[in-house]
C-alpha cells in the first residue's frame, strides 16, 4: 500500500467511541467488562493514549449497536451552550450525557444530509450584540425590544403567531425531534459555524409548552450567542424574550383586564400558549398582583395542572427534516440500507431513529434499473 493511500485512509475518533456508550447510557466500566478488556485501556484508547485495536472496534461496535463505521467520523462533539446550565444541575451525568451525546449523533446526520438538500432561504435568526447594539432611543436593548425588533424584521402580522416551528424553519433554522428520556428538557439550541441554527425538541414535551420553550431558545440564539451573562440572568431574559415575542405587550395588556382560569382558558385557544405562559406574562407586565399570581398558581397545582395542562393545541412537526430524508430516498433514490450507511446507523436503528419522517416511505424500495 501507498503512503498516499496510508495517509488518505480513515483514522479511528475517540470522540465516537465516548458519544457511542454515552448515547447508550454506558459507563466506561460497564463498556470495558462488556467487551473483555481492561477499563484502564478504554480510557487510554478515549484519551487517545493509546490506538485503537481491531478487536476493540469491533467489539465496541458490536455491543454498543453501531456499524464499525460509525467510530471512523470524523470531527468533535459539541457540548451544551452555557445558558442550559441551570437545567443541566437537575440531571443526572448519565442522563445529560446521553442527551448531549443524541444531539451530537443528529447534528452529524444533518451535516451529511445538508451536503445534497439544498435549502432554498434567505432568511436568518440574527445574532444581536448588545454591548454594541443601541437602539433608536439610545438605551441598552431588552429582551421585550430584541421580540420586537425580531417580530418586525420578520414582517410578522398582529395576533398569535400560526406555527413556530414553521416560522423557525422558514427564517433559517432546522427543528429536530428527539427523545431525551427526561421531561426536565423540553428543547435546546445551538449555532454553529457552518450549519443553520439547530432546536433540538424533545418529542413527549406539550405542544403548548413546546412553543413557549422555542420561543425561549430563540431568545437565547438571539440575545445570547454573542453577549454571556450570568446563567440564572440568561434563562431570565430567555423567558422575558419568548412572553413578548408570543404575546406582544399591546395586544395582550387589554385582554388581561379580566384575569381567572375561565379567561386565560379562552386566551389559552387563541394564543396557542399555556396558561402558565400567560399568567408569568400578565405577571411581568405587572398586570395582576402578587396575590392573584399567587393564587394562581395555588389553583393550577389544586387541579394537576402544572405538569401537563388540558386543550393542547395542535401539535406542530418540523417539516425540514422530513424533506430531507424524502429527499434522498425519492430524488436520489437511497434505500433504508443506504441511508442507514450514510448516517452510520444500523438498518434497524435508522427506522426507529427517523419513524415519522419515514412514515409512508418505510416500504420504499428504488426499483432495479436494467441499462442495456
Amino acid at each position: 500500500m501507498s503512503l498516499e493511500a496510508v495517509s488518505q485512509s480513515p483514522q479511528f475518533n475517540p470522540h465516537m467511541l465516548i458519544l457511542g456508550r454515552d448515547v447508550r447510557g454506558v459507563t466506561q466500566s460497564e463498556l470495558s467488562d462488556a467487551m473483555g478488556f481492561g477499563q484502564g485501556t478504554v480510557s487510554k484508547v478515549e484519551t487517545g493514549v493509546l490506538p485503537a485495536t481491531d478487536d476493540l472496534i469491533n467489539s465496541a461496535a458490536q455491543f454498543l449497536r453501531f456499524p464499525r463505521e460509525f467510530f471512523f467520523e470524523p470531527g468533535r462533539p459539541y457540548g451544551m451552550p452555557p445558558f442550559h446550565y441551570r437545567r443541566r444541575k437537575k440531571l443526572s451525568a448519565k442522563a445529560l450525557g446521553k442527551i448531549v451525546a443524541e444531539m451530537n449523533i443528529r447534528r452529524l446526520h444533518l451535516t451529511k444530509m445538508l451536503r445534497s438538500f439544498e435549502r432554498k432561504t434567505n432568511a436568518f435568526i440574527p445574532e444581536i450584540d448588545r454591548d454594541e447594539y443601541q437602539g433608536g432611543k439610545k438605551a441598552p436593548l431588552t429582551p421585550e425590544e430584541a421580540a420586537r425588533v425580531i417580530r418586525e424584521s420578520w414582517m410578522l402580522p398582529r395576533g398569535p403567531i400560526p406555527n413556530m416551528i414553521e416560522l423557525l424553519e422558514a427564517n433559517g433554522g432546522i427543528v429536530i425531534p428527539c427523545d431525551f428520556g427526561s421531561d426536565l428538557i423540553d428543547a435546546m439550541s445551538q449555532r454553529i459555524d457552518g450549519l443553520p441554527v439547530l432546536f433540538f425538541v424533545n418529542s413527549h414535551a406539550p405542544a403548548d409548552r413546546l412553543r413557549h420553550t422555542l420561543a425561549h431558545e430563540l431568545g437565547h440564539m438571539v440575545l445570547h450567542t454573542l453577549s454571556v451573562r450570568d446563567d440564572d440572568v440568561m434563562e431570565d431574559e430567555a423567558d422575558a424574550f419568548a412572553g413578548a415575542f408570543l404575546l406582544p405587550a399591546e395586544e395582550i395588556r387589554p385582554q388581561l383586564r379580566k384575569f381567572d382560569l375561565r379567561q386565560l382558558a379562552n386566551l389559552k385557544s387563541y394564543w396557542k400558549v399555556s396558561m402558565a405562559a400567560i399568567a408569568v406574562r400578565a405577571d411581568r407586565l405587572k398586570l395582576i398582583t402578587p396575590y392573584q399570581s399567587k393564587m394562581f398558581w395555588i389553583e393550577m397545582s389544586r387541579l394537576g395542572y402544572r405538569k401537563r395542562e388540558p386543550n393542547e393545541p395542535p401539535k406542530e412537526t418540523p417539516n425540514l427534516l422530513r424533506q430531507m430524508i424524502a429527499f434522498h430516498m425519492k430524488k436520489l433514490e437511497y434505500s433504508i440500507k443506504e441511508m442507514a450507511h450514510l448516517l452510520c446507523l444500523m438498518p434497524t436503528e435508522f427506522e426507529s431513529m427517523y419513524r415519522e419522517e419515514i412514515a409512508g416511505m418505510n416500504n420504499f424500495r428504488p426499483s432495479l434499473r436494467i441499462i442495456k
